[in-house]
């Protein structure tokens, strides 16, 4: 048995087999065709496998993007696709993928990982349910009919770049190129599930859109799992999405700190919830990322408070220590401290009661917000 190692070119088509195997064993659909970026000729070193007798047999599939939050890129490597066949599970080779495409995604300059899964496999390797994310619901009834100056339809090859625009002006992103974006519209795949991508015009321009995933039937609420551009052109032609897609009901999915949308959305009625991110997350590099945020923390807390921060990670008991003046605040655990810098539905980790200027600090840099998958799931 070969492995870990890379996907050679002509391996490509049994990595699909096993995939769809596992995943897709009882769907028409083919997971080559859903996550294209992903069973890529131009992935095939990412896509780490056990190979036996020219057959691939286990894999762990990613993709290493670039992300912005809060204005500080961030290497981050999206974990998905794992699977191994019936007659070579028990092996602990996922378990040896798993750890072989973190080193891989270290060396490549990754420290977030993003996995879409939950499963004990993950946990045990220290990923945890991390980042707050707001929901709303809302119905039909309460939306007005929208302004005439406003016209929404379903995108166009033509529109694309000027989707590429409005992605960028997000403040939490996936960093994508041209060629990408467009790869990801084309595969009509919203985090597993078919959707549609709309735009919104205003008097001409393109102002907004929104990618989601379509209703099995009108009972059922579309999902606007990616947005960019005006909110405010967004919620005015919600209705008129609804009724092109032919549901009653909407939610929608964004992080905490779109404070615009959640004003618009609660002054229109919708109900709104909490929620994590859709599988779990690990902080792979915790002083690469912490170089990363720096700038964040310093237009934060000031530049005079940053500089007599002092931030230590000790790899060897996996311990995060803050030390401010006199004052010292300490995290033990690659899980406890992923929970603690995004926040955690499953664990409340921020300093409720903060008694001292350091731990007062902390609460305003942490909870950070988390990048979400939108397009790029897999």
């Amino acid at each position: 048995m070969e492995g870990p190692r890379g996907l050679k070119k002509d391996e490509l088509r049994s990595a699909a087999e096993l995939a769809n195997l596992v995943f897709r064993h009882d769907s028409p659909y083919k997971m080559e065709e859903e996550f294209p970026l992903l069973f890529s000729e131009n992935n095939l070193e990412n896509m780490r496998v056990f190979v036996d007798a020219g057959k691939v047999v286990s894999m762990v599939g990613m993709c290493i993007n670039d992300v912005i939050i809060m204005g500080c890129m961030i290497g981050a490597v999206c974990i998905g696709s794992v699977c191994t066949h019936p007659e070579y599970r028990n092996k602990g080779l996922a378990s040896k993928l798993l750890e072989d495409a973190t080193n891989r995604a270290v060396q490549e300059g990754a420290s977030l990982m993003l996995v879409s899964g939950d499963r004990g496999l993950y946990r045990r390797f220290g990923c945890v349910d991390a980042g707050i994310y707001r929901w709303y619901s809302i119905k039909r009834d309460q939306l007005e009919v929208h302004e005439k100056n406003l016209t929404l339809r379903k995108y166009g090859e033509k529109d694309v770049i000027e989707l590429v625009k409005l992605h960028q002006l997000e403040p939490i992103r996936f960093i994508r190129t041209y060629e990408d974006f467009k790869t990801l519209l084309e595969s009509k795949r919203l985090c597993d599930q078919i959707s549609e991508t709309y735009v919104v015009e205003q008097n001409g321009p393109v102002v907004a859109y929104v990618s989601l995933q379509l209703p099995r039937s009108r009972d059922l609420p579309l999902a606007i799992l990616e947005l960019a551009g005006s909110r405010v052109a967004i919620l005015k032609t919600l209705r008129s999405l609804m009724d092109d897609v032919g549901t009653e009901s909407a939610i929608v999915r964004t992080t905490t700190a779109d404070v615009e949308l959640d004003h618009l959305m609660v002054s229109a009625g919708a109900k709104r919830s909490t929620g994590g991110f859709m599988g779990t997350v690990k902080l792979i590099d915790i002083e690469r990322f912490l170089e990363s945020i720096d700038t964040y923390m310093t237009e934060v807390i000031g530049k005079r408070r940053r500089k007599n921060l002092s931030i230590k990670y000790e790899g060897k008991n996996s311990e995060l220590s803050f030390t401010y003046m006199d004052q010292k605040f300490s995290i033990r655990g690659i899980d406890e401290i992923t929970s603690f810098i995004f926040g955690s539905v499953e664990k409340q980790q921020k300093l409720k009661h903060a008694n001292s200027e350091l731990e007062d600090m902390l609460n305003s840099i942490f909870p950070m917000p988390l990048v979400d998958y939108g397009l790029n799931y897999v």
